[in-house]
């Protein structure tokens, strides 16, 4: 069952991904759209590490590889809305300062 929840979180958010961009209308590299799925991938081997720990019933396990591969998702995730998915107004505002 928690696979299937985390599949429909990962098509969820990837879904918004898309449609922030379409709506903010962001010009996306096609190289910035394989470092988003590779994030997104990258997640989804996070939490299905995490969920095979608890399954086999290492908690403790499971926290500290969340914690060091989280965090590392996190920053990745950081890194890509920073500099790929800002919009195009914030660096104009930056730039007349």
């Amino acid at each position: 069952m928690a696979h299937f929840l985390i599949g429909s979180l990962i098509t969820a958010a990837f879904i918004l991904i898309i449609l922030y961009v379409r709506k903010k209308r962001l010009q996306v590299a096609w190289w910035q759209w394989i470092l988003t799925v590779l994030g997104f991938i990258y997640g989804i081997f996070v939490l299905e590490v995490i969920v095979s720990f608890l399954d086999e019933g290492a908690s403790r396990a499971a926290l500290v590889i969340g914690l060091s591969l989280g965090f590392i998702a996190f920053v990745w995730a950081v890194l890509l809305g920073r500099f790929v998915f800002t919009g195009k107004s914030r660096l104009k505002k930056n730039h007349t300062l």
